[in-house]
Parts: C-alpha cells; sequence; structure tokens
C-alpha cells in the first residue's frame, strides 16, 4: 500500500540516534584531555556539569539565535577557558576537534532505526533536516535520503522554514505531501507546522507536553509511524 505523503523529512539528534549518550561520552572524553592539558583545572571540572552549564548558558543568549549547535559548542569550549583558566584559541579548537571526533565515534543509531528505513516504501522520498552536525553517513543510512539538509549548510536552524522549504524544492513537493517527525515541540513540531506539512513528534521518553505546541501526532517509537504514512 503506498503512503498518502510523497515526502518523509526527520530530525536527526534524538530521532534516529542517540546524541545525548554520545554528548556525554565525548564531554567526558574532552574533560579529561583538558586536565592533561591544564592539571590546575581539575578542582572546576570534577565533571562535567560545568562544560554542559556554559553551552546551554550560551545558547539560551538572544545572541546565539540563528547559530548551528555546533558553533554553540565551539564557542562554549572557548568561554570554558576563559572562565576557568586563560582564552587560549589554540586549545579551544583543539577541544572541540577531539569532541567532535569522539562524539561521532560514539554515536549510535536507535534500535528502531535501521529496521525502520529496511522496510519503508520506496516511493517516498525521504529527507533528513538537522540542527545539528552528525552525518548519517558515519552511522551507515546516508543513502536512504534524497536531501540532506544541516543548519551548518548556510541554512537557518529549525523552525525557521529554511531546511523544509530546501526539502520541498529538491524533492518537488508541496508541503501537503510532506509529513515530518522530530523529537523537539520547539524545532521539528513548530517547524512543521509552521510550514504547513504534517508533523510528528517522536517523544521516546513519553515527556509531557507544557507548551502550547500541538503535533499533529504524537508517537514513542518509529514502530509507530508505518500506521500513520
Amino acid at each position: 500500500m503506498r503512503s498518502q505523503y510523497r515526502l518523509l523529512s526527520f530530525d536527526g539528534d534524538m530521532t534516529l540516534w542517540d546524541f545525548e549518550a554520545s554528548m556525554r561520552a565525548a564531554l567526558e572524553n574532552t574533560r579529561t584531555l583538558l586536565i592533561e592539558r591544564r592539571p590546575h583545572m581539575a578542582a572546576a571540572l570534577v565533571d562535567i556539569t560545568p562544560m554542559m552549564a556554559l553551552r546551554d548558558r550560551i545558547l539560551a543568549d538572544e545572541g546565539a539565535s540563528g547559530l548551528s549547535f555546533a558553533e554553540i559548542r565551539r564557542r562554549a569550549f572557548h568561554a570554558l577557558l576563559a572562565e576557568h583558566d586563560r582564552p587560549d584559541e589554540a586549545l579551544g579548537n583543539e577541544l572541540y576537534a577531539a569532541y567532535l571526533q569522539h562524539r561521532l565515534e560514539a554515536t549510535s543509531l536507535y534500535a528502531d532505526t535501521a529496521p525502520f528505513f529496511g522496510a519503508l516504501d520506496k516511493s517516498l522520498r525521504l529527507a533528513l533536516l538537522s540542527n545539528g552536525n552528525t552525518h548519517p553517513q558515519h552511522l551507515g543510512i546516508a543513502n536512504y535520503f534524497d536531501v540532506i539538509a544541516f543548519a551548518d549548510d548556510a541554512h537557518r536552524p529549525k523552525p525557521a522554514a529554511d531546511m523544509f522549504s530546501h526539502a520541498l524544492m529538491r524533492t518537488g513537493c508541496s508541503p501537503a505531501d510532506m509529513i515530518h517527525v522530530g523529537d523537539a515541540l520547539d524545532t521539528d513540531v513548530a517547524g512543521a507546522n509552521a510550514v504547513g506539512a504534517t508533523s510528528v513528534w517522536l517523544n521516546r521518553d513519553r515527556r509531557a507536553n507544557d507548551t502550547a505546541i500541538v503535533p499533529d501526532y504524537t508517537i514513542t517509537s518509529l514502530d509507530e509511524l508505518n500506521a500513520l504514512l
């Protein structure tokens, strides 16, 4: 049976792969590297909490609007050095590079991702629209996608329409043809709603929706998505 949609788009982090686990592992690895380079910082970095707090603080700043998550993370490492030691451009860049490499190596697909793509209706066009910077080629699923777009590729981050519009243009589809799946209400669901696509909130942790953002559908695993297509 063919899908009622022509274009199925996905977020990446925390939708198709476990970004949170790999992010924490990469921060632990980078913390170890930083203490090797600056042993006196061990007292201020007994765990990764200060590193996460700095990233969240930069993300919440009005000046971060339009920045990719990758750039925010890079700035967080430089801010960490400036606040707890001294500014060091070379070391900040080294920390970011080490973090990124380890995170990519540590990232893994959710258990339902590969089986879902393997059994998917081949007539559907597929798109990956990500504010992050984990490329699906690192996870062996890049060949499934007709369109891969990142906020780093001169697109504004979701919920801006840029990546949605890019996917629609590249596939020759209309918003009514499109269904978008993501874990974030404020970026994925709000963005899909704004362009007139069908929005699906992938709520793996069964979190409460305490926002005014209303998804068209809510699912807890990709296994439930087939029924919507």
